[in-house]
């Protein structure tokens, strides 16, 4: 019986740290870039805003939204038909993995770049620190795991 109580406890434990971890913010900024639309003009307008975001904070050295908004409108002048319109907001994201590491859902502060209605793909990263040049973009695929699985594999790797 003591065993079973204790195989109990155990398993509740895991669960209850599961939800704690699973569902937090950091201190990252993520890129998000919402394209007009999914049109083949507007996917490449996407990558040249991204191209472009990504010279500007590489040339930045804070994340003042004011700063980069001014850069990033100057770098794109004439390059694109459509208006952006650059924010700082805060953004739920879900969990993703890749390369054997996982980056958990939650809210993230977020450089938020929409370009003409924003109705299109969207295209996200992390900034900072690690994953800069991991890039996700929405896609049909669903990917199921199991995330108590995932945490054992990460704690005996």
């Amino acid at each position: 019986m003591k065993k079973f109580i204790f195989i109990i406890l155990l398993l509740v434990g895991i669960i209850s740290f599961v939800f704690i971890i699973s569902d937090k913010s950091s201190d990252e900024v993520r890129i998000r870039i919402l394209s007009n639309s999914n049109s083949e003009i507007d996917k490449r307008e996407k990558q040249i805003v991204k191209d472009a975001l990504e010279e500007v904070l590489n040339e930045t050295d804070n994340l003042n939204i004011v700063v980069i908004k001014e850069k990033l409108v100057k770098k794109l002048n004439g390059k694109i038909k459509n208006e952006i319109k650059v924010e700082r907001v805060n953004s739920y994201y879900p969990a993703k993995s890749f390369d054997n590491k996982f980056i958990p859902s939650g809210s993230y502060d977020t450089i938020l770049v929409t370009i003409g209605s924003g109705n299109g793909n969207n295209f996200w990263t992390l900034l900072y620190p690690e994953y800069y040049h991991i890039e996700f973009e929405e896609e049909n695929e669903i990917e199921y795991r199991v995330y108590i699985i995932d945490i054992i594999k990460k704690i005996l790797a």
